[in-house]
């Protein structure tokens, strides 16, 4: 078929529209797990489990409760804190799978509010296993956990002094359904027996900025605390082994490579390359017990060397290298050996310059390889403290604190490096394979 002077085959858009419904399947496929892990993460709890799924994330609800503490026969800043923390800890603990988002109290005595504590979601998720670790609730309990929740910070106090503040009047709310979090905290309140302060009303307004606290609960929770773990440290271990093991690629494989592709004759480059590309065709599985043993001598068990040091130089890598410095023009090079330049010289000022996207290439490999690798290392630390964040969200599933929501949130985290590497990169990586001779 002949149309605007070009010649197509017949059935030429019948193919065409296949590849294209092809390639829009295959697209579809995999945004959709990574849609569904990014709204799990902006989710509660309970609303993960919901059948039919849900897509749209729920907005959390600020629950604000009003006590009176005028009946009370202690009078002072410690009991009024410890009728505000009950009302909020116990309660939240009770319903901890609502779309809660944030819980206030406001405390009055006669007529004048004293006190205000403000909860967000992501402090009572860091503090749940220290101050409620089960449903238990009593007067006694919350006088031994009310000064670890002051220590932490998991709850803001506010005290407005001994002659309080005036209360603002405020419009009247409708009531909130008995199936909302705020008639559920108020119905539980109103059946409690460890409360001591009057419960005036309880009241829920819509919070869009509680939607990320799942993220910000990565940020909170530590080692130091009984929830057992330190993202941020798991997150800079996972950047420190990754980074150092891409710049021992640079450096090894880079050099190797140059070595290879211009100093060494044909004959002996070639089968060095033999070698190089056998050690590829050698399983991971076959080499770990050797290769454990050997760190273990080292005294490196436990460690981020561990993790680094048998990264440091593959095979695949010298390979990517050589075949790409062999394109390389070699008048060039030749012109600045007559010129007096040293090879590392030579290396540093013309063969790098010119070989920015091979660079890119073994980076971006390195990095998806090594940034999600979990076996090695599972197996060679074994400790807390040097966890990978593979290694650390799979610890994450066997945790009764960490709820199903924080630990998307954790992948969605994970998962970002990635993605900004594949977008920023996309151009310089097609054009290092293209150079390298490896076609698809």
């Amino acid at each position: 078929m002949r149309k605007s002077g070009r010649i197509r085959e017949k059935g030429y858009y019948s193919l065409q529209i296949t590849a294209y419904a092809v390639t829009a399947l295959f697209i579809a496929a995999s945004l959709v797990p990574l849609a569904w892990m990014i709204s799990s993460s902006l989710k509660d709890g309970k609303s993960i489990y919901t059948f039919p799924p849900n897509w749209i994330p729920k907005v959390p609800q600020t629950v604000t409760v009003a006590l009176d503490f005028s009946g009370m026969a202690q009078q002072d800043r410690q009991a009024f804190e410890a009728e505000a923390a009950k009302a909020t800890w116990f309660a939240w603990k009770k319903l901890q799978n609502e779309s809660i988002g944030e819980m206030r109290v406001v405390g009055t005595l006669n007529g004048r509010k004293v006190l205000e504590a403000q909860t967000p979601s992501y402090l009572f998720t860091a503090g749940r296993t220290q101050i409620v670790p089960a449903q238990v609730f009593t007067d006694a309990i919350m006088r031994i956990k009310l000064p670890i929740i002051r220590s932490n910070g998991y709850t803001h106090f506010r005290w407005y002094g001994d002659e309080g503040a005036e209360v603002r009047p405020q419009p009247d709310a409708a009531e909130p359904p008995a199936d909302s979090p705020a008639g559920k905290v108020r119905e539980f309140l109103q059946q409690a027996k460890f409360m001591k302060a009057k419960l005036v009303s309880v009241t829920q307004q819509s919070n869009w900025l509680r939607l990320f606290d799942n993220y910000i609960t990565l940020w909170t929770m530590n080692a130091k605390t009984d929830s057992g773990f330190d993202y941020p440290k798991y997150l800079l271990n996972s950047a420190v082994v990754t980074g150092a093991t891409i710049a021992f690629h640079f450096f090894v494989g880079g050099l190797a490579g140059y070595a290879l592709s211009r100093l060494i004759s044909r004959k002996w480059a070639a089968r060095w390359m033999l070698f190089f590309v056998a050690t590829i065709m050698i399983p991971e599985i076959a080499i770990l017990v050797p290769l454990y043993l050997t760190m273990e001598k080292l005294h490196l068990v436990n460690t981020l060397w561990a993790i680094i040091l048998p990264h440091s130089a593959w095979g695949i890598v010298i390979f990517l290298f050589k075949g790409f410095f062999d394109q390389l023009p070699g008048e060039l090079l030749q012109a600045a050996r007559i010129d007096g330049a040293s090879e590392l010289r030579i290396y540093n000022r013309l063969v790098i310059p010119l070989s920015l996207p091979i660079f890119t290439v073994v980076g971006v490999m390195t990095f998806l390889a090594v940034w999600n690798e979990f076996l090695w290392p599972l197996v060679v630390a074994r400790q807390e403290p040097v966890w990978t964040l593979t290694v650390a969200i799979n610890d994450f599933q066997n945790r009764q604190s960490i709820g199903p929501n924080v630990l998307m949130a954790s992948l969605t985290v994970a998962t970002l490096p990635t993605l900004a590497v594949f977008l920023f990169c996309q151009r310089l990586i097609e054009k290092g394979v293209a150079w390298t001779g490896v076609k698809g």
